[in-house]
């Protein structure tokens, strides 16, 4: 009996002496509108309830380029924005991307993007791999 409890419970603390493993999950995907050639941003939630990881990149088939900002005030008090080349994602916390903070733009579209269009784009992580997610246009 006692080896039979034994297991499972050994299981349990490799579990949590490891973090665990659960996913990252990705909420309230959504883009400002705008017209093909223009260029847009791509504001989300990112849940992370195990251990830190990395989001490394952002692609989509709907713009030319897809480039992680974020955007902050500088001495002067001017809003300036600054590529990131990653993003770390807290361990058992979120990160929200939003106006005025982090955001993922998306450099001349290749098509319009009208409130209610919905598109794909997929974040590149270091630990969780590839999360694609569908993106909704809606109006700030």
């Amino acid at each position: 009996m006692k080896r039979f409890f034994c297991f499972p419970l050994f299981g349990v603390l490799l579990l949590a002496a490891c973090g665990g493993s659960a996913p990252l999950s990705i909420r309230e995907a959504w883009a400002r509108p705008a017209e093909s050639g223009q260029n847009s941003a791509i504001y989300f939630t990112i849940e992370n309830p195990g251990p830190e990881d990395v989001l490394l990149g952002v692609s989509s088939e709907a713009a030319e380029a897809v480039e992680m900002h974020r955007s902050m005030m500088n001495d002067t008090g001017a809003m300036t924005m600054q590529q990131q080349t990653e993003v770390r994602i807290p361990a058992r916390d979120a990160l929200e991307f939003k106006p005025g903070g982090y955001h993922v733009m998306l450099i001349n579209l290749k098509q319009p993007l009208a409130a209610g269009d919905t598109f794909r784009a997929v974040l590149h992580f270091q630990n969780a791999g590839d999360i694609s997610v569908e993106v909704t246009v809606q109006q700030p």
